[in-house]
């Protein structure tokens, strides 16, 4: 699931042509907030 995500936002930043540097960033800040998410979820349960 988490491929698919990365895999349509990388194509469509790519379609609307975002610089590089951007989609670096844009990924990054993503997989960033998942780890921290599912971190926070693992830490109630």
């Amino acid at each position: 699931m988490g491929a698919f995500i990365m895999a349509s936002l990388d194509n469509g930043m790519s379609m609307m042509d975002v610089p590089t540097f951007w989609q670096y960033i844009v990924k990054g800040a993503i997989l960033l907030l998942a780890v921290w998410m599912d971190s926070a979820t693992k830490r109630r349960a």
